[in-house]
């Protein structure tokens, strides 16, 4: 028989046992939005409940370290939620033992332009999860006058050129952007045939369908794990529209 066929086959031998577990599973897998420490989930999406002219949004360690040492050593920051979700990677349902104890999705608001919202994501996403965060996140209808910035890291042996890798410096930013971004980015685009993966490209996609202005800044390292040369490659985007009013002192150097 046909592949469908054999699938459908086995979807009529599922038992009433079977059923049971796939509906734990996918409970289980679901992502939470919680209200600033609280274990009550939102009502409505975030950026719903929230009037949000900008969204920083920092996926891994690098990015989210980036965020914290350049911008929010800059202002009075305040949490307004916090994402929880369970997979094979991320262990954060729990709200009393979070293991490992970095793997969180936070978001933040600057007090004194509340508008403006940082999300500092560690922990990681998968591709099953990606539409429920989008959805509890920017909701089913999201305002256009919001502008979104996403900053993430790539191992270097993920960036495809024609070039001699003898000849790439690493750390390196790359950009892609979404049509409605218009602002020249702070570094060169991300060239073809490369692609964006996971959260990162998940939330891209999404400003694209909803003709949101956004860019996506790609740090290539050699380095995955927290690294202060990695986390200084961010700092061309200090420069950017986006980020520039938020710094009040430069920063020049972590160490």
């Amino acid at each position: 028989g046909t592949e469908d066929e054999e699938e459908d086959g086995e979807a009529g031998r599922e038992t009433p046992e079977d059923r049971e577990v796939r509906r734990q599973l996918a409970r289980k897998r679901e992502v939470r939005l919680l209200r600033r420490g609280t274990k009550t989930s939102l009502e409505v999406s975030l950026l719903e409940k929230y009037p949000c002219s900008k969204f920083i949004v920092a996926v891994g360690n690098n990015a989210v370290a980036f965020l914290s040492s350049f911008v929010m050593n800059s202002g009075v920051w305040e949490e307004v939620g916090c994402a929880k979700l369970w997979n094979e990677w991320c262990r954060t349902t729990d709200t009393v033992h979070v293991s490992p104890p970095e793997a969180f999705c936070v978001f933040y608001h600057l007090k004194s332009n509340p508008s403006v919202f940082i999300c500092q994501c560690s922990c990681y996403v998968a591709e099953d999860q990606q539409y429920q965060w989008l959805e509890k996140v920017f909701g089913s209808c999201p305002k256009k006058n919001m502008q979104v910035t996403i900053l993430t890291c790539r191992h270097v042996t993920d960036y495809k050129t024609s070039e001699s890798t003898s000849n790439l410096h690493s750390p390196f930013l790359k950009a892609l952007k979404t049509q409605n971004f218009k602002e020249p980015p702070c570094c060169s685009l991300l060239e073809q045939p490369n692609i964006v993966h996971d959260l990162p490209a998940a939330v891209l996609s999404y400003c694209q369908v909803w003709k949101l202005p956004a860019v996506l800044y790609v740090c290539y390292t050699d380095v995955m794990k927290l690294d202060l040369i990695t986390v200084e490659a961010f700092k061309p985007v200090l420069s950017t529209r986006s980020l520039k009013g938020l710094v009040k002192v430069r920063f020049y150097s972590l160490t």
